[in-house]
């Protein structure tokens, strides 16, 4: 229809020519169509239905070629309006038609009816295909029968990847030993016992002693727990299979159950075997526990798994072995004995078992005749067996980056830097008033350490930036018979609390309180959570003196994640702001001990930064006796 004209007699022809040829009608645009509008060249204007499309016709003689005569323009149905207000102050007719023939309109309608079908028949047919290929997968799996373990005739569920399927390296026996496992004696001593229940069943049975049904192995990660559990089923000939707690976990309801009971059936037919479960915690976790209280399929993966180790089969000459580092959160139905009987602690390996650790990975490898394994030892206090082979490593890396063919010392300095520290930026462009603070901090660090010669022994300081975010850093190490003793005093605590603060009184001193620079963040980090520990666990406070805090120190719960761990309503509140309130006292204190030392000895202190920033990395050997005897 029009709006500002009565329909002409050439309306329906223009609208057949539109329907017909619009899609080669000279292109245009917006602004040019008002321009010709507004300077009468405009004759008519025709809109789409849906405002999207508008075909303006020229004045131009009636003879001319209607690929000139007709216009196309794109346009925005926000701006019909103002096109409404011009054609209508111009005197022009406009017409809103619609720009696609009927027949194509019921063709689109019949493409729509057709989509809205399949909609609903494609998620039929993919769900009916999905069917079929389980159905295919589970024919072939009972066809083939060269993958059945000898004496296993059950068939797995329906579409259920069975252990047959598995690599076979999971089934065959380990050729590891106690030998390969070079950490504490007394933790070989406890696997030699559970070898000799193994192998002298007999004797033991004719005093009465059971064998154990299983053997829980409990420590951080990297000790080398799997690596024993090997080596217990090569020394006892037995059949080693392994399974990860994660792998219990399944798509399908019940399929964490089947798997058990399979795994279970494998070993009964593979006797005298060893089931070995990784991660159990990832399947064993307390039932009941967590934001969503329960898990059917994990609980019922648990409860199958209670039922095969203590239940009515017959589980003779076949020895369950775990490892997990999470032994807080198993649940309490496991642990019990009947199921596993022994738990044995894995420790992180002493000074003597990381010389022996060390000694293994490095005996296959070309070493300086002044390779010093105990200096290594000494420092690498808290390594677990897997990084201290990641160190040597890593110390082989950089022989081989450097084109040398033999492990120096040094080398496994450099590579444990990295480990500890981080990458080194030996080429980061570092303005010389920053290299001179963070010599300023750095040297607060050392020479506090050099202070307290007597428990702690200064290493190296660098003015090098790290990856990390790291201006430079400082590596001190406590004295051995300090760390060796394990009774730490609240003396110690203190003055590693001194050290920790003494880049930031360092700076303090020489810039002035208003001018110290975030570099302590991590420094009052690491302050502020040993001063919480001191007060929360060690019993070091003065109101909290028999005080402890099961939370401080564990800020990840296992089933509620780090924030909602927290302990809540617990303690009271005022327990809380002693706790608080003495922490903070350590920290303040620890930090004008820090200033008052360092102004004492505030020439010590700028002559170390200028030696620092000319050397830009200072190790210990390297300090004259004055530094190392100025006390």
């Amino acid at each position: 229809m029009s709006i500002n004209d009565p329909i002409s007699s050439n309306f329906v022809k223009d609208t057949q020519l539109i329907q017909k040829y619009k899609y080669y009608f000279a292109k245009d645009n917006y602004n040019h169509v008002m321009d010709d509008l507004l300077n009468n060249k405009v004759s008519k204007i025709f809109i789409d239905n849906k405002y999207n499309q508008l075909i303006s016709v020229d004045n131009l003689p009636s003879d001319d070629s209607i690929y000139n005569h007709y216009h196309l323009t794109d346009i925005n149905e926000a701006l019909v309006p103002n096109l409404i207000q011009k054609t209508s102050e111009m005197h022009v007719p406009i017409y809103f038609v619609n720009f696609i023939p009927e027949n194509i309109i019921s063709i689109q309608k019949l493409a729509s009816e057709f989509l809205t079908l399949t909609s609903y028949a494609l998620p039929i047919f993919f769900f009916l295909s999905f069917l079929s290929s389980l159905y295919r997968a589970n024919t072939f799996q009972n066809m083939n029968m060269n993958t059945k373990i000898p004496g296993n005739n059950k068939t797995p569920p329906f579409g259920f990847p069975s252990f047959q399927q598995k690599d076979k390296s999971e089934f065959i026996k380990p050729n590891v030993s106690l030998k390969s496992w070079a950490g504490s004696p007394e933790v070989i001593e406890e696997c030699k016992e559970v070898i000799s229940y193994i192998e002298k069943k007999e004797l033991y049975k004719e005093v009465g002693a059971d064998m154990p049904k299983g053997i829980l192995l409990e420590g951080p990660p990297g000790t080398g727990k799997t690596l024993l559990a090997k080596a217990i089923a090569t020394e006892t000939n037995s059949t080693f299979i392994s399974m990860s707690g994660s792998e219990f976990v399944e798509l399908f309801v019940g399929m964490g159950a089947a798997r058990v009971r399979e795994l279970f059936e494998t070993a009964r037919n593979s006797r005298p075997s060893i089931i070995f479960i990784d991660e159990i915690d990832a399947v064993a976790r307390q039932r009941g526990a967590g934001i969503n209280m329960a898990n059917d399929e994990r609980e019922q993966t648990l409860n199958q798994l209670l039922y095969e180790m203590d239940g009515f089969n017959n589980n003779d000459d076949i020895v369950v072995m775990a490892a997990t580092n999470r032994r807080d959160v198993l649940d309490q139905a496991i642990l019990r004995p009947g199921r596993f009987d022994r738990i044995i602690r894995v420790p992180l390996p002493d000074k003597f078992s990381r010389e022996k650790i060390l000694d293994y990975y490095i005996k296959n490898k070309k070493t300086d005749k002044e390779f010093d394994i105990k200096a290594i030892a000494e420092l690498t206090d808290g390594f677990s067996g897997a990084q201290l082979k990641n160190l040597i490593n890593e110390a082989a890396i950089l022989v081989a980056r450097n084109n040398g063919t033999v492990i120096e010392e040094k080398y496994v300095f450099e590579a444990f830097e990295k480990l500890i520290v981080g990458l080194i930026r030996n080429n980061a462009d570092v303005l010389e008033t920053t290299q001179k603070r963070v010599a300023i901090h750095e040297s607060g660090h050392a020479l506090l350490s050099l202070i307290f010669s007597n428990y702690f022994d200064f290493q190296k300081a660098s003015i090098q930036p790290t990856y990390n975010g790291a201006g430079g850093y400082t590596i001190f190490t406590e004295k051995p018979e300090v760390k060796e003793g394990g009774l730490y005093t609240k003396d110690i605590f203190k003055k590693r609390l001194i050290i920790t603060l003494g880049g930031k009184a360092a700076e303090s001193l020489f810039y002035g309180d208003e001018h110290v620079s975030l570099g302590a963040v991590e420094d009052l980090r690491q302050a502020n959570k040993l001063a919480q520990r001191m007060i929360g666990n060690f019993g070091m406070g003065t109101k909290l003196e028999v005080f402890f805090n099961e939370n401080v120190g564990d800020d990840s719960n296992p089933f509620l994640g780090r924030s909602l761990g927290i302990a809540g309503d617990k303690y009271s509140q005022y327990t809380k702001y002693i706790m608080d309130k003495e922490s903070l006292e350590l920290v303040n204190e620890a930090y004008k001990e820090a200033k008052y030392l360092l102004k004492v000895y505030y020439d010590k202190l700028i002559e170390f930064s200028e030696l620092l920033k000319e050397k830009k990395i200072l190790a210990n050997n390297e300090l004259t006796s004055e530094f190392r005897t100025f006390i």
